[in-house]
């Protein structure tokens, strides 16, 4: 973590210096490259499985 703050921190030191994002864009990750690492489609999938187990459970039979 304390990687990530400071590249974080960096990041946004060259943005204000520099005026913008021109000099940096190129060294951001796409935010579909995040969600990859962040194994995004395996939360929604276990969220998908949580929200319906929780209604099955919560919702009277005759829903």
């Amino acid at each position: 973590m304390a990687i990530t703050a400071f590249v974080l921190q960096e990041t946004f030191r060259r943005i204000i210096a520099d005026g913008g994002v021109q000099n940096v864009h190129k060294d951001i990750l796409p935010v579909d490259e995040i969600f990859r690492i962040q194994k995004m489609e395996e939360a929604k999938a276990a969220e998908a499985r949580f929200l319906r187990q929780t209604l099955n459970r919560c919702l009277p039979a005759r829903f």
